[in-house]
């Protein structure tokens, strides 16, 4: 698995599973941490101890259900559920969510921009990921294009993915020298939402490439990388602002803004298109569709921590709509 890591050759869906395990395990410590809680330290500890105290108890209580036969992937998915998200993380989970004293310094930390950097980590790695897989089509292309052997697609791919490559390694900057913010969403849901919508906007890449016509690989191609080059602008005007989770930085309205309160969004949109035609699975319209609905479900967050924060984005929005001027 690592050396699939570190050669670009592991699948992004994968990847996105494991990171949404770690997460869903981790989220009594999470919460905890997000409280304040001043038992967060005891929480934590039990937390890395659980699937280990939990394994073992469990196996000498329940033997039968830790059986695991030859190639049998409903034992091993059973065993894995039971021994990491067993009645004790459910009871972890439980204390976490009682009342609990604050803890100041957590809460003091949490304003901190090495914090925001800490959270900002998975995602700076993810990105990061995304460019290194990328790489090898973009080198391949561009040796057939030198080599004067590249046709129509190969010219058109290479751009399209080079673009998506800048976006992505602009991410990865900005989610490391961006401001710290003023103002965040409250609760856990904002943030589920927001984290579900961007793995699943990257890990879309990783489904099986389906054969098309070469009219149809043009088009494909040209959608993703309108869609990427016009990510990378909007970004790169947004700059330090820029947030993956509901938060409030400073108030952008100049620019791509002027014209749509969502317009990194929009043109995202252009992107998911233009990868599922790439696709033609009905698994490829599914995760479009459900990562278009999640970036409306951020949108709206986003905008309640933007008016909370900012007294003026109230007459903006009046004024400008959400994603295509004139129309939505």
């Amino acid at each position: 698995m690592l050396q699939a890591i570190l050669t670009g050759q592991a699948k992004s869906i994968v990847l996105l599973g494991v990171a949404l395990g770690l997460f869903f395990y981790f989220l009594p410590a999470i919460l905890s941490f997000l409280k304040g809680q001043k038992r967060f330290w005891a929480v934590l500890i039990l937390n890395l101890a659980l699937t280990f105290v939990q394994s073992l108890v469990l196996q000498q209580l329940f033997p039968d259900l830790f059986v695991i036969r030859p190639d049998n992937l409903a034992d091993t998915l059973r065993v894995s559920l039971l021994g990491n998200f067993g009645p004790g993380w459910f009871a972890l989970l439980y204390w976490v969510l009682k009342p609990d004293a604050t803890n100041p310094r957590l809460l003091q930390a949490q304003q901190t921009k090495l914090y925001d950097a800490i959270v900002g980590l998975p995602l700076i790695i993810w990105f990061a990921y995304g460019a290194w897989q990328l790489r090898a089509v973009v080198v391949r292309d561009g040796a057939m294009m030198l080599a004067g052997t590249g046709n129509l697609v190969t010219w058109v791919q290479f751009f399209s993915l080079l673009a998506a490559v800048c976006f992505d390694l602009l991410l990865v900057y900005l989610l490391v020298v961006r401001d710290r913010p003023v103002g965040k969403a409250k609760g856990v849901l904002p943030r589920l939402f927001a984290f579900l919508g961007t793995f699943l906007g990257v890990g879309i890449l990783q489904l099986p490439v389906a054969p098309l016509g070469l009219g149809m690989q043009v088009f494909a191609a040209l959608l993703i990388g309108v869609g990427s080059l016009g990510s990378f602008l909007v970004l790169w005007r947004l700059g330090k602002s820029f947030s993956i989770m509901p938060e409030a930085r400073k108030l952008v309205t100049g620019g791509p803004y002027a014209f749509a309160r969502h317009p990194l969004y929009a043109v995202e949109i252009i992107t998911i298109v233009g990868t599922a035609l790439q696709f033609q699975a009905p698994l490829s319209w599914l995760i479009a569709l459900a990562v278009v609905g999640l970036l409306w479900i951020r949108s709206h967050y986003e905008e309640q921590v933007l008016a909370e924060n900012f007294p003026e984005y109230g007459e903006y929005r009046a004024r400008t709509k959400r994603f295509i001027p004139g129309v939505i």
